[in-house]
């Protein structure tokens, strides 16, 4: 599924509708170089006469920002699994100790941002989940890490790297920052690797007696911290000792650097009053699955969404259109996993805010998706319609029933197509 083709002759996409925001109403775009050319219409499209053009009919498909997802892998059943090759008499293991299973390992990798984008993710957050009693053995954590990630470096899926602790609860207070600062140090190299600082996520039960000096030692690290929730810890409880511990770093001076704020994974609440407190706390929030969108975004809390493990981003969307007390635009849902969810990654050189929308000049990274209907889909079906006022430039996206999703054709990666195409009649492309 990985495409690592080189220089790929100028495409002209059209005859279909593209999600653009400058644009709202264009059914073409032309592709250059791994970045939108320009975005119009058909009638416009059709004076190009390049002779290297390729010219792709969409068959009324719907192109839109590709998706940003997340991926969790578990290093230690990788090291288990090949502990036990070892055991079995493995020969590659017995010749060179600590480099048993690189190349399954780097493999799965590969095959995690393969089923990415066959999702329609354009970009991921690859977790790598490390159990604290694996940094003891430094190098041999140093090079499970470097091989994911130099994995992940080679894919054409944009991956954003997270190392998660696990196993905190069971190490003493000061044991617990050690290893926090110690997984901080292993990250350096993976900073280097993929180009983007990596990013630390500890489960918040584990730190939440200490959150402070955790919070404070991330910071040092500079390192984005990013608290995964779980259902041990009420929202009220996670709200509070984020307040308490912002404040006393405001007292300290002392915050997160720049462009690296603390991020809440899995946070959701019901109540507006926590969301509201949340909000001064500077602190973003990765919802997972179904959650009250509508209440964070209506509060102004930086939220973003990413659908569970293996499912289909657009159900995620649904899912939010449909919640029985706090539903959102399709618009809405969207954009949380998409412009929202860019502008939450790490980024040394700044938030890659150009992948979200397709617009002249931003990355070709998209997915072409073949849909049932376009609409502008509000919370209230009423005002849900299949064709606005103009004046409005409004862009259309799929009509989502609670039952049909819209179905991937492909998925493209800075120009490049990674994805296989699904076979239609009436669609293909031509030189």
């Amino acid at each position: 599924m990985t495409s690592t083709g080189a220089a790929h002759p100028p495409r002209l996409l059209t005859n279909g509708t593209i999600h653009s925001p400058s644009e709202p109403y264009a059914d073409a775009m032309l592709v250059e170089d791994g970045l939108i050319a320009w975005v119009g219409s058909d009638e416009t499209a059709a004076e190009r006469k390049d002779a290297d053009l390729v010219i792709q009919d969409l068959d009324r498909a719907l192109v839109a920002p590709a998706f940003v997802g997340w991926v969790d892998l578990d290093a230690a059943e990788h090291a288990a699994e090949h502990a036990a090759e070892h055991a079995a008499g493995d020969a590659a293991a017995d010749a060179a100790p600590g480099t048993a299973g690189v190349g399954s390992w780097g493999t799965r990798i590969a095959a995690a941002l393969d089923a990415a984008a066959a999702l329609g993710c354009g970009a991921v957050r690859l977790n790598i989940e490390l159990p604290v009693p694996a940094l003891s053995e430094a190098e041999v954590a140093q090079e499970l890490l470097n091989t994911a990630f130099r994995a992940a470096a080679e894919h054409r899926v944009r991956a954003y790297p997270v190392l998660t602790l696990t196993g905190l609860a069971e190490s003493g207070v000061a044991d617990r920052l050690d290893a926090v600062r110690a997984a901080a140090e292993l990250l350096r190299t993976v900073d280097a690797i993929l180009g983007r600082p990596a990013a630390l996520q500890l489960p918040a039960e584990d730190v939440l007696e200490q959150l402070l000096s955790i919070r404070l030692a991330a910071a040092l690290a500079q390192r984005q911290l990013i608290l995964r929730m779980s259902q041990n810890i009420t929202p009220a409880t996670m709200v509070a000792a984020l307040v308490d511990s912002t404040g006393e770093m405001c007292a300290k001076r002392q915050s997160p650097p720049g462009g690296l704020p603390t991020v809440l994974h899995g946070f959701d609440s019901a109540s507006r009053e926590e969301w509201e407190s949340l909000l001064n706390t500077g602190v973003q929030v990765v919802l997972r699955g179904r959650g009250h969108l509508a209440t964070a975004l209506s509060v102004g809390v930086p939220v973003s969404a990413v659908a569970e493990a293996g499912q289909s981003p657009w159900a995620a969307v649904s899912a939010h259109v449909h919640h029985e007390s706090d539903p959102v635009s399709v618009r809405a849902g969207f954009n949380a996993q998409t412009r929202g969810a860019y502008r939450s990654l790490p980024e040394s050189s700044g938030t890659p805010a150009t992948s979200a929308q397709l617009d002249p000049g931003a990355r070709a990274t998209y997915a072409i998706w073949e849909v049932d209907s376009l609409a502008v889909q509000t919370p209230d079906s009423r005002t849900a319609a299949w064709s606005t006022d103009v004046r409005a430039r409004t862009p259309l996206l799929p009509y989502l029933d609670g039952a049909t999703l819209p179905t991937l054709i492909s998925t493209v990666i800075d120009g490049v197509e990674v994805t296989h195409p699904v076979a239609r009649s009436g669609a293909g492309a031509q030189a």
